[in-house]
């Protein structure tokens, strides 16, 4: 069914602000990038944490900038907080959900990703690099798992997308291992972080920007220490994990 006239005018302009404000504000704070690639070279701990904290400012204004076409509320936005050092996973709508990680108030976040964003993302991969973030597919497994155990020693939360990638639907996808296989080993909770409307905001492959209003919602924690005595305690709690995506999903579909 074909969009009214008046609307695709509307998405048109509004996509246009959009785009207009994803560039301009990049460009402008470019030369910190440049200044992350520069401490990157006689990087700590500390310098590793201060980029990633300078990361996490810049999705949060680009939220500020954005919201006249995509507001953003979050419930228990501090819920990180309260939970340091703790493993943060997310379903994968868009492209927009790292910007909107920027909406939770931790900004000590280290994300474990594909090799893909070092590769590609010109401007991002850098300040990447200067963070610490992890590339769970150009190292070793067990080289991975020291690092993120390291990450959460000294003590940055970890965020990890446990789909690996977009969902091309909307559908919730299967989940990998990964994210519980480290609670298991660290001891620490997984924090399930869900985003509703970013893939009706801006699907995969899509063009043009759909102003909603885009909810998320902090579930509740999740210990290691509640699948001890289970068979493959790790496998036990992503399935846990993910039925909990699902029921709220779903719920949210009935109410919507």
């Amino acid at each position: 069914m074909l969009e009214p006239y008046g609307e695709m005018c509307r998405r048109i302009l509004s996509s246009a602000a959009i785009y207009a404000i994803f560039m301009l504000w990049t460009l402008i704070l470019y030369p910190c990038a440049i200044g992350m690639v520069i401490v990157h070279k006689m990087s700590s701990n500390d310098v590793q944490a201060a980029c990633r904290r300078i990361i996490w400012r810049y999705g949060r204004s680009m939220l500020f900038w954005l919201r006249p076409w995509l507001p953003v509320s979050l419930r228990n936005d501090d819920f990180a907080v309260r939970h340091p050092a703790s493993i943060l996973v997310c379903n994968h709508q868009s492209f927009l959900d790292i910007y909107l990680l920027g909406a939770q108030q931790q900004s000590n976040l280290c994300l474990v990703t594909r090799h893909w964003p070092f590769h590609l993302l010109f401007f991002f991969a850098p300040a990447m690099r200067s963070a610490g973030y992890i590339d769970a597919e150009s190292l070793p497994a067990e080289e991975v798992e020291a690092v993120c155990l390291q990450r959460l020693r000294e003590g940055a939360t970890l965020v990890i997308f446990p789909e690996g990638h977009r969902t091309r639907t909307g559908a919730l996808g299967r989940f990998h291992v990964g994210a519980f296989h480290l609670a298991m080993q660290s001891g620490r909770p997984v924090l399930p972080l869900l985003v509703h409307n970013s893939f009706k905001a801006f699907p995969p492959h899509g063009k043009l920007f759909h102003p909603m209003r885009i909810r998320m919602e902090f579930l509740q924690a999740v210990y290691p220490g509640d699948f001890a005595d289970t068979p493959l305690p790790h496998r036990a709690m992503m399935r846990y994990v993910r039925q909990l995506y699902a029921t709220h999903l779903a719920t949210t579909e009935v109410h919507s």
